[in-house]
């Protein structure tokens, strides 16, 4: 019961997000039939579909998360065990950098540091894999600072 509690605001969530994006998409067709039409010249109609694109992003990035936390808690083992391999790959060569080599590192995994009611939190990027290292969305770590 406790799990499908836990499921129903993702749920909510990820229709409130699906019913945004096709809101979008419907606003870039009308956009667009406009500009065929030529009822909008191509300057506006480029600045109309920047704005468009723009707040599509704005909403793929919530998706993104709430698809992300989902993710995780439908399997916290493989998040731990990804975990646990990033950490240990990453130790591996850390007492070999130079100091401008471990602040480049940790500029890579490290999103931003705030302390607040003596709690830490460290919003990290942890890559997916070797080869996703430009695709940064932040997880939270937290512990007392």
């Amino acid at each position: 019961m406790s799990e499908n509690a836990g499921a129903q605001p993702v749920a909510a969530e990820r229709k409130k997000l699906g019913i945004a994006l096709k809101r979008v998409a419907a606003q870039e067709d009308r956009v667009t039939e406009a500009y065929v039409s030529k009822a909008m010249n191509l300057d506006h109609y480029k600045e109309e579909i920047d704005k468009l694109k723009s707040h599509r992003q704005e909403l793929d990035r919530p998706q993104w998360e709430v698809d992300q936390c989902q993710r995780q808690k439908q399997n916290p083992q493989k998040t731990l065990a990804r975990l646990e391999r990033f950490c240990h790959q990453g130790s591996k060569g850390l007492t070999s950098l130079i100091i401008d080599e471990g602040q480049q590192l940790l500029r890579l995994v490290i999103e931003r540091i705030t302390v607040e009611n003596g709690v830490a939190r460290i919003d990290t990027v942890i890559p997916p894999d070797r080869y996703n290292l430009r695709n940064r969305y932040p997880e939270a770590v937290e512990g007392p600072a």
